[in-house]
């Protein structure tokens, strides 16, 4: 039973008893343990300690979903972050400005996060570990949210280097996300790309294949060796078509991780 209740019920027997005879007695009893159940709804007393029955608080959740949320995407960012070789002084800063500005972070969980990302420095984690970690305990929601947070974190230089994007594609399969899922959160970051397929003669349900092929061809077809016989004029008309095509290109590749 609730203390208030428990309370309420010991109210009201000594005061029944004080007045003497059982009607009394059961009645203060039935109203001390109406007053204390309004007593535990209002929270005016202590409920009994987690782990013995009692659901957690609000804040207590709240907490170990932060602290979950931080060790994971220490660990996984510790992971896209080596990559590209070693894990420099900026890129630890850069991830504790993401949870202080970004993901509003007090004091107490930057102290975890300070904590997580010293340990995962010493000792890297498995990438699949703890992938297969955030596929069991994060919901599909806050799992795309650490993808699309990695993302940001990756791309702090300003480049996305192959490696990094394969990784990515590894945590996002670690994670248990679709391949749908992966290339909305990577157009999140460089765009839908519908100007870089048009510029490919191509739409965005083309294979990579197709995006393969067709940037082959038009690079041979607009190379501005092609027209240097025509003059200057003509050579850079094709070089800006041809870096338009180049650019489209890279950044499909980018877009779709090839």
């Amino acid at each position: 039973m609730a203390p208030g209740k428990v309370l309420g019920a010991m109210l009201g027997l000594a005061i029944g008893m004080l007045i003497g005879g059982p009607l009394p007695i059961v009645l203060l009893v039935i109203a001390g343990i109406f007053l204390g159940h309004q007593v535990d709804e209002l929270h005016l007393l202590p409920s009994e300690t987690a782990g013995e029955g009692e659901p957690l608080s609000r804040s207590v959740l709240n907490t170990a979903a932060q602290d979950h949320f931080a060790r994971h995407l220490c660990a996984l960012f510790i992971e896209v972050a080596r990559a590209d070789g070693d894990v420099v002084r900026d890129e630890v800063r850069v991830v504790r400005e993401y949870f202080a500005d970004e993901l509003k972070y007090g004091p107490e969980a930057l102290g975890l996060v300070r904590r997580y990302l010293k340990e995962h420095l010493a000792r890297p984690p498995s990438l699949e570990d703890s992938a297969a970690a955030c596929r069991e305990e994060l919901p599909t929601a806050e799992r795309l949210l650490l993808l699309d947070a990695l993302y940001t974190l990756a791309l702090v230089d300003g480049n996305l280097h192959r490696a990094e994007q394969d990784t990515l594609r590894r945590v996002s399969q670690g994670l248990g996300l679709s391949e749908e899922d992966f290339r909305s959160v990577t157009a999140r970051h460089f765009g839908a790309g519908d100007v870089h397929y048009s510029r490919l003669g191509l739409s965005p349900d083309a294979s990579d294949a197709d995006i393969k092929r067709a940037y082959r061809q038009l690079a041979a077809t607009h190379h501005p060796d092609r027209v240097a016989h025509l003059g200057p004029g003509a050579v850079q008309q094709a070089s800006r078509r041809f870096q338009e095509i180049k650019e489209a290109y890279e950044e499909l590749r980018r877009l779709r991780g090839l």
